[in-house]
């Protein structure tokens, strides 16, 4: 699994010299820039391939998948990307 920018700035805050702070906290950011980016992308594939899913689908069958309890495409992004087995317990 990815780490977020946050628990990377985390970790690395409390090993660094003051003096390559700064350079741990741009690193985060650039990570938490690309971090946003990949999500935006991936999510809009996923929700692609969703309405090309759902345009097939009777109108029973949609009326079905809208009465299930369905997490949202971030949160799946976010789970398969960072969430390790540790934080499913």
């Amino acid at each position: 699994m990815k780490q977020t920018a946050v628990e990377f700035l985390l970790e690395n805050i409390v090993i660094t010299s003051s003096k390559n702070l700064v350079s741990v906290i741009e690193q985060a950011i650039e990570m938490e820039k690309q971090q946003i980016i990949d999500c935006g992308n991936t999510c809009a594939l996923m929700q692609y391939i969703h309405v090309d899913k759902v345009s097939q689908m009777s109108i029973e069958e949609v009326e079905k998948l809208a009465e299930e309890d369905n997490i949202t495409f971030g949160e799946q992004y976010y789970n398969e990307t960072f969430k390790s087995e540790q934080d499913n317990e």
